[in-house]
């Protein structure tokens, strides 16, 4: 996947130069046809320099972001098929929404802390019962074969050794799960520490070229088509990644500030 992104990002100026330069022809020849001698439209070549070395860069901006971002993806999404599914006999089939209603038990989750939801079911699991426990339960079976052995009651006897038996046998598959599970979410724990910072960094770094993009006074419509596929490249980002990303970038209304150029523009392109 890295390998496709940088593929990706390597072709991104070519593709970018020739969208806007067919984008800028277009609004070039409506911004003619509607100009007035009041409000004739600016040269093609007096724009912004500043906009025009932004446009430059974003390719390389946005390709680092999406890199960082498949990076730790493909992480996760191979970290949580590594999660080991607790053994059947200690879980439940979910009933209802972990995040709304409270449920018995512990939801099963990824070693990545996010939900696991089985195939074919409609909610995850919950963990009924864990070693300790069945430790617990254990002792309490052993006391009563005591018991049964002091009372002299054969048939008691033999019913807490039989417990005691299917007790151990569970303890040793569900410890194997526990002990599975805790390496699984160490593993995940440090590629996360690992690969995470790199990509808050570089959402941040996107964040702040959008922020500094939009801040920048649009001479002609050229500039106006920067703002516009500035802000292209950033909606292809998800929608978390995208309200995080604008809270980093300072949270300023880049849409707002496009839509004030555009009315500039059509207006004549007065300040």
């Amino acid at each position: 996947m890295p390998n496709t992104v940088l593929a990706a990002g390597e072709a991104m100026p070519s593709i970018t130069t020739n969208r806007r330069r067919f984008l800028l022809g277009l609004a070039a020849a409506s911004a003619a046809a509607a100009a007035t001698a009041s409000a004739p439209v600016a040269a093609i070549g007096s724009e912004n320099p500043k906009l025009l070395d932004f446009a430059t860069r974003l390719p390389a901006v946005a390709g680092a972001y999406h890199k960082a971002y498949d990076a730790y993806h493909e992480m996760s999404e191979r970290r949580k098929a590594s999660t080991p599914l607790a053994p059947d006999e200690i879980t439940e089939i979910g009933n209802s929404n972990p995040w709304t209603e409270p449920q018995a038990g512990d939801t099963e989750r990824y070693a990545t802390g996010s939900y696991l939801f089985r195939q074919g079911e409609q909610w995850p699991r919950r963990i009924m019962t864990t070693s300790w426990q069945i430790e617990t339960q254990i002792g309490r079976a052993l006391k009563a074969k005591r018991l049964a052995k002091k009372n002299r009651v054969a048939a008691e006897f033999l019913d807490a050794e039989a417990e005691a038996q299917r007790l151990k046998s569970q303890l040793e598959t569900v410890t194997a799960y526990e002990v599975k599970r805790e390496h699984a979410c160490a593993a995940a724990l440090a590629d996360h520490e690992l690969l995470y910072p790199a990509r808050e960094q570089a959402l941040a770094a996107f964040a702040d070229h959008v922020s500094a993009v939009m801040a920048e006074d649009d001479w002609t419509m050229e500039g106006l088509l920067i703002k516009a596929e500035t802000l292209m490249e950033w909606s292809r980002l998800d929608k978390n990644e995208k309200i995080y990303g604008q809270i980093l970038g300072g949270g300023a209304d880049w849409h707002a500030s496009i839509a004030k150029s555009i009315l500039r523009h059509a207006q004549g392109g007065a300040s």
